[in-house]
């Protein structure tokens, strides 16, 4: 029969504690969750764009939200909207993260997905192709 103090220190792995958050502690937010990853590749791919389209993005809000609303419109529903009228375009960060179809599913390659998305959005709202909006950019598609 096993006692229950040896029981208790065989359950800690080697009897050590448990480890209960991340590295960053209970306090602060994981700075590689997918919460954070998101918003980061997203923003500065918004940053670079209204530096070099800044008449035409000029009091146009983009921001993110978890998943859709059913507001606004676009051609691709699912991972962003577009209200002209109140000059919004509101981007869904999990069926962003969640899509499917990467030929390669890395981190490298879901920043490329939000970049496009980005890119897509701000395309559909400015009513231009995207090999319009950034020349070259697309060129291997």
């Amino acid at each position: 029969m096993v006692s229950r103090e040896a029981q208790s220190s065989a359950s800690r792995r080697h009897g050590r504690r448990t480890m209960r958050s991340s590295m960053t502690g209970p306090g602060l937010p994981d700075p590689r969750s997918r919460f954070a990853r998101f918003e980061s590749d997203a923003r500065g791919v918004v940053e670079m764009l209204q530096v070099l389209f800044p008449e035409e993005l000029d009091g146009v809000q983009i921001g993110f939200q978890t998943a859709p609303s059913g507001t606004g419109e676009s051609q691709l529903p699912l991972l962003y909207s577009i209200d002209r009228a109140s000059q919004t375009i509101m981007l869904f960060r999990m069926p962003i993260q969640r899509a499917r179809g990467l030929h390669v599913n890395d981190d490298e390659h879901r920043r490329y997905f939000v970049e496009h998305c980005v890119y897509r959005a701000v395309c559909e709202y400015l009513g231009r192709e995207p090999w319009e909006l950034l020349p070259g950019r697309f060129d291997h598609y």
